[in-house]
C-alpha cells in the first residue's frame, strides 16, 4: 500500500470521527442524536438536511431539549398532518414497491430513515433549502425512492415514526433565549424557574407566618397550588413551546396551558391567601360581628376554585383568574 493511500485512509477516519463527535454533541434530544447516524441520512447528507431545514424554517436544532422528538407506531398519528415526521424502517425487509422495470427502486429496505414529511408533504432538498418537490427541490430526504414517496405508501411500509411538533420551536436560538429571559413570572421577572420557585415559597411562608390561630385546609390548598404552579413553570422553561399567539406554553395534567395564565393565577391565589389570613385572624378576635368569618369563608371558596383549575389543568378556567 502506498504512503499516500495510508494518509488518505487516516484523513477519512479523522473526518468521520469529527463528524460523529460533532453530531453526537450537537443535540440534547437523544432521538435527534440517533438520527444523525441513521442510514438514509448519511453524515454529510444529514448535516446538510439540518442546515437546509434550519435555513428554510428558522429552527435552532441545538436548542431542542430532550422530549422534542417522540417515537410512535401509530400510522394515523395527528402529527402526520401537522408536524415534522421521520418515517423509519426498524427491520430489514423487502421493498413491496420494487420493480424489475424500475431501476430507481431498491428491492431491499434497510433500517433507517425512509422519508421525511412536513404537514403531510414529502420533503426534498435543493440548493440551501428543504421543501416540497419542484424543479429546484428534486432530491428526496431519506432512502425512499421513486414509486413509494406517497404518504399512503409510507404508512404501509414504515415500521415506526419519529414525530415533532416543530411549529412550537420555530424562531431560532436567539428567539428562544429571548423568550426564556423575558418571561414575566408573577409580579417579578426572573431568569429561571428556580428563582421563581424560591420567591413563591418565601411568599407563601411569610403569609402563613402571619396566621394567629391553627392551620386549616386552606393552607394545604394553597400549598398544592404553589407546588403545581412551580412544577408547571419548571417544565415550561425546560421545553420551550409557544402557541399561535406567541405565548409560552406548559403542561398541567396532560393539558397545554399558557404560562402567563399559570403565573397570574398563582399570583392571584397568593393574594387571596393573604386576604384569607387577614379575615381569619380578625374573625378569631371577634371584630365586627361575623363579617370577617363570612369573608374568610368566601375567600376560601375562591381559592378552592383556583386549586380545582390547577388540578384539572383546565386552560379556560385558569384564564379566568
Amino acid at each position: 500500500m502506498k504512503k499516500s493511500d495510508i494518509k488518505q485512509i487516516i484523513r477519512e477516519e479523522v473526518i468521520e470521527l469529527i463528524k460523529e463527535q460533532y453530531l453526537t454533541e450537537a443535540f440534547a434530544d437523544p432521538l435527534l442524536r440517533t438520527l444523525a447516524n441513521t442510514r438514509g441520512m448519511g453524515n454529510s447528507k444529514w448535516s446538510s438536511f439540518f442546515t437546509k431545514f434550519a435555513n428554510t424554517h428558522d429552527i435552532a436544532w441545538d436548542q431542542l431539549p430532550k422530549g422534542s422528538v417522540t417515537k410512535s407506531t401509530n400510522m394515523n398519528d395527528p402529527r402526520i398532518k401537522n408536524g415534522l415526521v421521520f418515517w423509519m424502517i426498524d427491520q430489514e425487509k423487502r421493498n413491496p414497491y420494487a420493480s424489475d422495470y424500475n431501476y430507481y427502486t431498491s428491492r431491499t429496505l434497510y433500517p433507517g430513515v425512509l422519508a421525511v414529511t412536513l404537514n403531510g408533504k414529502i420533503q426534498y432538498m435543493g440548493g440551501d433549502k428543504v421543501g416540497m418537490k419542484s424543479r429546484r427541490m428534486d432530491s428526496p430526504v431519506g432512502q425512499g425512492t421513486r414509486g413509494m414517496l406517497m404518504v399512503k405508501k409510507l404508512k404501509e411500509t414504515a415500521d415506526s415514526l419519529l414525530t415533532m411538533d416543530f411549529e412550537n420551536f420555530r424562531g431560532g436560538t436567539s428567539a428562544l433565549k429571548a423568550k426564556r429571559a423575558d418571561l414575566k413570572l408573577g409580579k417579578d421577572t426572573f431568569k429561571d424557574a428556580k428563582a421563581w420557585k424560591r420567591a413563591n415559597l418565601d411568599r407563601y411562608k411569610s403569609i402563613l407566618d402571619a396566621r394567629v390561630g391553627t392551620r386549616d385546609v386552606v393552607d394545604a390548598m394553597v400549598g398544592k397550588i404553589v407546588k403545581i404552579a412551580n412544577q408547571a413553570v419548571a417544565d415550561g422553561m425546560e421545553l420551550i413551546k409557544t402557541n399561535n399567539y406567541d405565548e409560552l406554553l406548559t403542561s398541567i395534567g396532560g393539558n397545554e396551558v399558557a404560562m402567563n395564565n399559570v403565573t397570574s393565577s398563582m399570583t392571584r391565589a397568593l393574594r387571596q391567601y393573604a386576604e384569607y389570613i387577614r379575615f381569619a385572624n380578625a374573625a378569631e378576635k371577634e371584630q365586627y360581628g361575623d363579617y370577617n368569618d363570612r369573608a374568610a369563608k368566601e375567600t376560601a371558596g375562591y381559592i378552592k376554585k383556583i386549586l380545582a383549575a390547577f388540578e384539572s389543568g383546565n386552560a379556560n378556567k385558569l384564564r379566568q383568574f
